[in-house]
């Protein structure tokens, strides 16, 4: 015969325990659903689950900023492994948001912009952005008045926000920390040398000593193997950021179509303008600027 009494002792600890770690009594009691619409709590979970990703995402990327700042692209590269798999299943909500039928949005959508609640307000998303690298502090927002820049560092009213996200915009990204790895792992290369006042504000202007030094390690990657994987680690991180703000772009589209946003932007063609500009203002632009050269180099196999 089993002493059940010592399991039951041993599991209702337990639980208890888990319940604790993870906050759930205040986790759970976080959603607060303002219709008896049924797909209110799915809309809700999901964008609460992806403020708990961001959050990680901030963590990861920092972590991995560190690492190449101390010379351990090996170690970034395994952080880098983890960011691409927390980007993929933020892809993977969109597919889930977009069981959201119109007229189940349509019932309870009022109480998502009563505030002018939006998206576009997510402080976390623009940490992600600014350790990505991208660094433009004013954002075109189009509205059925015609189109307005906003700071997105100002437009929060609480003095807290405003000053994580002033924080975060004058640090490193991540390839302000990769080009200073490559500067100090070739030192004659003439690698333009970080900014004296340690402000990282300004996008990263291209430049063509670290283009050559990409060029070099696609074109022997087995003498640079970590590099070289660290260079299609970005590019993986750069490809499904991407297609997350793309699926964005669609998800809008099946639910809304082309109606105004909530906040008052004109939604899809907001959204449209986001994922273009992320075609054409790269965040690696010297990796990316590799691929369009590096087969004129190679021999021509039909001979």
């Amino acid at each position: 015969m089993w002493d059940t009494s010592i399991a039951d002792d041993t599991l209702m600890l337990s639980q208890h325990t888990y319940e604790r770690y993870l906050a759930l009594d205040q986790l759970l009691n976080c959603q607060h659903p303002q219709t008896q619409a049924d797909s209110e709590l799915l809309f809700i979970t999901i964008h609460q689950a992806n403020e708990l990703w961001f959050k990680l995402l901030i963590h990861e990327l920092e972590h991995a900023i560190a690492a190449l700042y101390d010379g351990n692209e090996l170690l970034a590269y395994k952080i880098l492994a983890r960011i691409s798999q927390v980007l993929q299943l933020l892809v993977r909500t969109w597919d889930v948001l977009s069981t959201l039928t119109p007229d189940e949005f349509r019932v309870f959508r009022s109480t998502v912009g009563q505030d002018n609640a939006s998206g576009f307000q997510s402080y976390q998303y623009r940490q992600v952005e600014f350790l990505l690298g991208i660094k433009s502090r004013t954002k075109p927002l189009e509205t059925p008045s015609g189109e307005h820049h906003i700071d997105i560092i100002t437009m929060h009213a609480d003095a807290t926000i405003q000053q994580v996200l002033l924080e975060q915009w004058k640090r490193p990204s991540i390839y302000d920390a990769t080009c200073d790895l490559l500067r100090r792992r070739f030192p004659h290369a003439g690698v333009p040398a970080p900014p004296q006042d340690e402000d990282f504000s300004r996008s990263h202007p291209y430049s063509r000593e670290v283009y050559h030094i990409w060029y070099d390690v696609y074109s022997h990657p087995k003498e640079h193997m970590s590099l070289f994987q660290l260079a299609e680690k970005l590019v993986d991180i750069e490809d499904i950021f991407r297609q997350w703000r793309f699926r964005h772009l669609t998800t809008v589209a099946r639910v809304i179509g082309q109606n105004t946003g909530t906040g008052g932007s004109t939604g899809l063609r907001y959204l449209q303008r986001v994922a273009i500009d992320g075609m054409e203002h790269v965040l690696f632009p010297e990796i990316w600027e590799v691929r369009n050269h590096l087969y004129e180099a190679l021999p021509d196999p039909s001979r």
